[in-house]
């Protein structure tokens, strides 16, 4: 059986980019399809805003929010067929959906929805005031935007809550309205693959929040401000950056202690030499030694390759490039299968995933495979947990490329990797703070804990999470948020997003709002790097 969707709009002629998306995403799913249209005449609610917020929103909108166009070849070919009625209960009768998804601002969901088994659903960033969500968000300097599914009942019933997503706040308004429009079809398309296998239970939905106020001219002030500011941070941010202070650097840290109890004040750090940074650690140990694999990121380039270095007495020696390519490489995941070392690095400029095979530790290496293709994903890690194996990786289904918010899961049928089946809810999570991975999986104690990133106050890589996987399978994914670290344990940190350990030794990455000229302090005769 397939869940049939009706799409509520002004128009199938008439659908934005991120509408079309969703169209064709719907096509392209087995247990999803689309039955039709219901035409509504319903205006956009952008009317209540003031004349000075929809003219700034008109210029901002052209100069830096213009949405890309949708590919949706399923969506062509099925437009000429589809049924197309009135938004009313007549035209339900000829479509018989079980889910209207609403993409109109209007009223008439309330109407029709006593007639469609599942009820209308609609996003809160389509409903809402123009820019509703996305102003609030930087206006208030909140965490995370965050876009809600609601669902309408009918009958005069509150809405309530389907599901939510939050988002890393972009500081150009119209750039978040948009941002909210193209991840709600990630959500939405998830949730209704929920709803059709049975998980959505209406009876247990919260009540809906109360929708986000209209933005006011004073609301304009505050943002204009806040968008000067953010634009005058990027240019000091470019010209440090062409001067070498490497503006936003991440460097290393470690120690001795299990990675549950380590402490990022009194870990040891090692500096980063010349114009670059060290982020994205993994550690391995060969002969009785520890290595550390890591990104080192060029400022002059805007490129990061991979090298490594040994640990000696504490500090990290023999560094020396392992990996390059002509796109950009990070998160030098490592694993072994038959006797063999394998690396698993992030290849999202090729997009692809590819891994490599180690010929001559630790700096030769062979591209092994591609395991997935055609694809934006970073930071992909393979664990095995219990008797299977699962690869966890963050992939970007839209136009912005973001890979902050969404972890998509696959069980793998071993390390080689050769046949994926995606988890049937991917994303399995959908949340900034929470869903990107920030090292390897680790066991402690029968436990197993995914490392993460927190993504949020506008900043990429503003803090870490270690996440206890309650429960992984094909049908559901469970983690329970065990340990946070924010940027507050040493004056002039900004962040810090990514942690490994292996045996007794804990390694982290730590990034400054600053990083400086290249240090002085690091002994070249101790020191390979190139």
């Amino acid at each position: 059986m397939t869940l049939r969707v009706a799409i509520l709009c002004t128009g199938p002629d008439t659908l934005a980019p991120w509408m079309l998306r969703l169209a064709e995403g719907i096509c392209r799913a087995p247990e999803l399809e689309l039955c039709g249209f219901l035409v509504s005449d319903s205006q956009a609610l952008s009317s209540r805003s003031g004349p000075l917020f929809k003219a700034w929103w008109a210029f901002e909108s052209r100069l830096l929010a213009k949405p890309q166009a949708a590919e949706t070849e399923l969506f062509d070919q099925a437009r000429a067929t589809l049924k197309t009625g009135e938004a009313n209960v007549d035209g339900v009768a000829v479509l018989k959906p079980d889910v209207v998804i609403d993409l109109t601002a209007g009223g008439d969901a309330d109407a029709i929805a006593s007639d469609v088994p599942l009820g209308v659903w609609s996003v809160d960033v389509s409903r809402e005031s123009l820019g509703a969500g996305a102003m609030q968000a930087i206006v208030k300097k909140t965490p995370v935007t965050e876009v809600t599914l609601l669902r309408t009942p009918g009958g005069g019933k509150a809405k309530t809550l389907v599901s939510s997503a939050a988002l890393n706040t972009k500081f150009v308004v119209t750039r978040n309205h948009l941002f909210m429009c193209e991840k709600a079809v990630a959500l939405i398309l998830r949730e209704l693959k929920r709803a059709e296998r049975g998980g959505l239970h209406l009876d247990q939905l919260a009540e809906a929040p109360q929708p986000r106020r209209t933005p006011g001219t004073l609301d304009l002030l505050v943002y204009l401000t806040k968008f000067t500011g953010g634009m005058m941070a990027r240019l000091v941010e470019k010209v440090a950056t062409k001067v070498g202070l490497r503006p936003g650097m991440f460097f290393l840290k470690t120690s001795e202690s299990a990675f549950a109890d380590a402490d990022p004040s009194a870990m040891r750090s090692h500096p980063t030499p010349a114009n670059e940074y060290y982020a994205d650690p993994f550690l391995w140990e060969r002969d009785g030694e520890t290595w550390c694999f890591f990104e080192v990121y060029d400022y002059t380039t805007g490129r990061g390759h991979l090298s490594a270095g040994r640990f000696e007495d504490g500090a990290l020696a023999d560094v020396r490039p392992v990996l390059k390519t002509d796109y950009h490489l990070s998160f030098p995941f490592l694993f072994e299968h038959d006797g063999d070392l394998f690396m698993m690095p992030e290849t999202c400029g090729a997009h692809r995933i590819e891994t490599w095979r180690c010929i001559e530790f630790p700096d030769r290496w062979e591209r092994e495979a591609t395991i997935l293709d055609n694809v934006i994903a970073a930071d992909s890690s393979l664990a095995q947990i219990g008797d299977d194996w699962w690869l966890f990786t963050n992939i970007s289904n839209d136009p912005f490329g973001e890979m902050n918010s969404e972890l998509h899961l696959y069980k793998v049928d071993g390390p080689g990797m050769k046949t994926l089946t995606p988890h049937a809810l991917n994303p399995v999570v959908f949340d900034s703070r929470t869903a990107r991975n920030g090292g390897r999986i680790l066991e402690r104690d029968g436990a197993y804990y995914r490392i993460s990133q927190d993504n949020s106050h506008g900043r990429y890589g503003y803090g870490l999470n270690v996440m206890k996987i309650d429960h992984i399978s094909l049908d559901d994914y469970q983690e329970t948020i065990v340990r946070k670290i924010e940027p507050d344990f040493e004056p002039g940190v900004i962040g810090c997003h990514h942690m490994d350990a292996r045996g007794d030794t804990v390694v982290m990455d730590v990034r400054r709002q600053v990083g400086g000229f290249a240090s002085a302090r690091r002994s070249p005769a101790r020191s390979r790097h190139g």
